[in-house]
């Protein structure tokens, strides 16, 4: 399988992001929608903003006290860990109201993942995922766990609801978007991300409902045009979930559902990216 080179960009949403540069400027398939009414965020308060101490993510909710987001965002500008009693979790943030804030009492990382202050490559981008116990479970009618499911494949319409650089405030939905392309569990796709979109949910329509394909890691560009690109959740999500069983008496799943649909692409596609600097 041919791997991707050169230079990953992240899209982690610093405080002094100004200072860091800007990310490429992408240019959404459909224009991007401001869930800032009541009305409008209807349905999508298990997407929340993931707050630490210097940044700030997106990060979803799949169980009632469990929330998947990028493994990138539980660390500082430093390159260090961010202690878990730092974060906070704000499901369905909107002009500074959630529907519930929780801490996070525990978090768990792919094994293969490593945040490097050097050039980090394909692999760092295909186990860019993470896994967050909340301190309490949020068991409310209006913020509904979104299940993980299974990858999406090219030229599937997907969705992305996200926070970011100038709408930190308030989530926004990007519909039928495109997946372009894909190699191994790395998906390159059309939708719109700038920095803070990191951890957000790539979320697929199946007659099931909604659920979680992949989590948005990092930009760059293919054939000269900005992509996004995020991480497929069900080849990963069960390692994660298995690390966070081994500590809990009696193991268990706290009610997430993985649903996986039979991948034919035979390990075949391709998305022959160049990342980007910030």
């Amino acid at each position: 399988m041919r791997l991707f080179r050169l230079i990953l960009c992240l899209v982690l949403m610093p405080c002094a992001a100004a200072a860091q540069g800007r990310l490429p400027q992408m240019t959404a398939e459909a224009p991007l929608r401001a869930l800032t009414t009541p009305v409008e965020a209807g349905g999508w308060a298990a997407v929340g903003r993931l707050d630490a101490p210097s940044s700030f993510c997106s990060a979803t909710l799949i169980a009632p006290d469990l929330v998947m987001t990028a493994a990138h965002c539980l660390f500082d500008a430093e390159h260090r860990r961010i202690d878990d009693r730092a974060l906070r979790f704000a499901a369905g943030l909107r002009n500074g109201h959630a529907e519930a804030v929780r801490g996070v009492a525990r978090s768990f990382l792919h094994p293969d993942w490593h945040m490097t202050g050097g050039r980090p490559d394909t692999a760092t981008v295909a186990h860019d995922i993470a896994l967050l116990e909340l301190d309490a479970p949020i068991l409310l009618a209006s913020v509904r766990p979104i299940p993980a499911g299974s990858r999406g494949h090219a030229r599937d319409l997907v969705t992305i609801v996200s926070y970011g650089r100038d709408r930190a405030s308030h989530a926004s939905i990007e519909e039928n978007c495109r997946i372009l392309d894909r190699e191994g569990d790395v998906t390159a796709l059309s939708c719109s991300v700038v920095e803070g979109s990191s951890g957000a949910p790539v979320l697929r329509r199946t007659p099931s409902g909604l659920e979680i394909a992949a989590v948005v890691s990092a930009v760059g560009n293919r054939d000269g045009q900005p992509v996004s690109f995020a991480v497929d959740v069900a080849a990963l999500l069960p390692t994660l979930m298995a690390a966070r069983d081994a500590g809990r008496p009696g193991g268990g799943a706290a009610g997430v559902i993985v649903r996986r649909a039979t991948d034919t692409s035979g390990g075949r596609d391709r998305i022959g990216a160049r990342f980007l600097r910030p």
